[in-house]
């Protein structure tokens, strides 16, 4: 079965990724092809007409043709089309040579109706079945008024011969094409029962683990307010802090998953230092080690190349690494984590080991898996499940493959690998990676608006801007947005929401823009989907943050403005 299975897919694709559409017109065209050539042997083996013989054989090179085109050159919509049309043509031409309705073709006309439905749809599905039924009618007045010498097979065994023959090749065609279709059905049948099981389970899954953060942060703000005691305050808002750290991850996973279920994630090649990325990789764990206070872990990484610029997907790369060191430092009681890159021939291969708890045999089938999350000693009560299989899809998604081998109590070796593809540029090493201290001395006189219908976000946006000692002005909706600008043209920069009352922040970022082309407006909205980037680019801003807001990353970027 496997064997079959591996042969479809190398003649036809695999269906999943290149559709069910065009899956079926591939093998439409294919075993059409090859039934066209069958057909044309057993009427030279009859010795009937020759006209019949030359109508299949080039029909059958014609779906050869297509076959290519639509399975190798990415084609549809024209091979369907001449399918459809030509199809229709040359079955008629068979139909006249092979002895009109008293031979077999005119059920192959019937199939090719059936085909018809299934490839089309919409005003294009009518209008060629209108085609399809004038056809009959024509062929009907042809048959009707034809000479009796069209009609007459040089024999009644001949004839019989001949249409039981065309029959078995026609019934092996047609089960064939339904049992594709049969097949195709049970699997999107399968996905969607699939599907639906692990909806409920993402359900139920997610609304513990986003209960479990807010439990925390809203019963900890509870106790801030009632709490006397500085040092037991500093302790509740590490707690809530940490748990907003969750919280975070938790929708960045959750948005992910959505981006990937519904082809959305895209990736963007850049050029980049492998050094920076390992080096900006080691500052973020090596802080998350002193946190969780684990000075028996030794963090470090191994590059022989330290020069290594390749073009890949930064972001997405990146969080291949921090999600498998999360894990392999979240498991990891004392020894080390290393993780490390080399290029070899024309891949990258990373590894990421550890000395953790490793994992036990009966659960190395599961890694992958979605909603399946691991507790060993109680070292992981908040996984969601959902991270490795989202790493597993990232990875895909960059042409690579992950693989991993691990012992129970021993530790585990988690590897990648993805294409190596030379940077376009050079991209240098960050010598100095302290953080740069902005200037607020320079921005004296200047001004931000903050565009916010929310009043919470409207205060602590304001608390965030002020060290860099600016005039700061708030306004609730895109409408008094442009009116502030109209009355104060020395506005230096915009941080403007993109879902607003009144007027929207696409709207008013287009139309300030029209006002002030130079003022620089920076989007800052919860909107985190796919596009969603691209399409506050396209009304005008010159940058785009996420909510929510790290207060260092947005001072820098105001910084880069001002």
């Amino acid at each position: 079965m496997a064997r079959a299975k591996a042969l479809l897919v190398s003649i036809a694709g695999d269906v999943d990724k290149i559709g069910s559409e065009r899956f079926f017109v591939t093998m439409t065209s294919f075993t059409g092809a090859i039934f066209l050539l069958s057909l044309c042997v057993g009427h030279l083996s009859l010795g009937l007409q020759m006209m019949p013989v030359y109508i299949a054989g080039t029909s059958s090179l014609l779906l050869f043709v297509l076959y290519y085109l639509v399975r190798f050159r990415n084609s549809l919509f024209y091979p369907k089309l001449f399918l459809t049309i030509f199809g229709l043509v040359l079955l008629d031409l068979t139909w006249y040579y092979k002895f009109l309705s008293n031979g077999p073709v005119l059920f192959f006309i019937l199939i090719h109706g059936a085909l018809l439905l299934w490839v089309w749809k919409g005003r294009p599905l009518a209008f060629l079945m209108l085609m399809y039924y004038v056809n009959i009618g024509v062929l009907y007045f042809i048959d009707r008024y034809a000479q009796p010498q069209v009609f007459s097979y040089p024999s009644d065994s001949m004839r019989v011969t001949d249409i039981y023959m065309s029959f078995m090749l026609m019934s092996g065609f047609v089960i064939l094409l339904l049992y594709i279709v049969k097949q195709d059905f049970l699997r999107k049948q399968e996905k969607a029962i699939q599907s639906d099981k692990l909806k409920s389970a993402f359900l139920a899954n997610m609304s513990h683990e986003i209960r479990t953060p807010m439990n925390a942060i809203v019963g900890f703000s509870n106790l801030i307010g009632e709490e006397t005691d500085v040092e037991m305050n500093k302790q509740y808002t590490e707690i809530i802090q940490n748990s907003a750290d969750s919280l975070l991850r938790l929708i960045n996973d959750i948005v992910d998953l959505s981006k990937i279920e519904a082809g959305d994630m895209l990736i963007q090649y850049t050029d980049f230092n492998m050094e920076n990325l390992f080096k900006e990789l080691y500052d973020q764990y090596s802080l998350t080690l002193q946190k969780k206070g684990d000075p028996d872990i030794k963090l470090s990484f191994e590059l022989p190349d330290n020069d290594l610029v390749v073009r890949s997907d930064y972001i997405r790369v990146k969080q291949i690494l921090s999600n498998l060191l999360s894990n392999a430092i979240k498991f990891t009681l004392h020894g080390s984590v290393i993780y490390s890159c080399e290029k070899k021939g024309n891949e990258l291969l990373f590894m990421v080991s550890d000395t953790g708890t490793g994992i036990p045999e009966k659960d190395l089938n599961k890694i992958f898996k979605r909603f399946i999350s691991f507790d060993y000693d109680g070292m992981n009560t908040e996984g969601s499940g959902i991270g490795l299989s989202i790493v597993e899809k990232i990875v895909t998604l960059l042409d690579g493959r992950i693989w991993f081998n691990s012992a129970y109590g021993v530790g585990s070796n988690f590897y990648f690998s993805i294409p190596y593809i030379p940077a376009i540029k050079m991209v240098s090493r960050k010598e100095n990676t302290e953080v740069v201290k902005l200037a607020p001395n320079r921005n004296n006189g200047k001004s931000i608006l903050v565009v916010e219908d929310d009043p919470c976000s409207q205060e602590l946006m304001e608390e965030i801007l002020k060290p860099l000692n600016m005039s700061i002005h708030s306004v609730s909706d895109g409408n008094e947005a442009i009116m502030h600008v109209i009355k104060n043209q020395n506005t230096s920069l915009i941080l403007m929401d993109m879902k607003l009352p009144v007027l929207d922040g696409y709207e008013a970022a287009r139309t300030i823009k029209q006002l002030n082309p130079g003022i620089p407006i920076i989007a800052q909205t919860a909107y985190a989907m796919a596009g969603d980037r691209e399409k506050a680019i396209n009304a005008g801003c010159d940058d785009y943050i996420t909510k929510p807001i790290e207060s260092e990353s947005l001072l820098r970027m105001i910084d880069q403005y001002m």
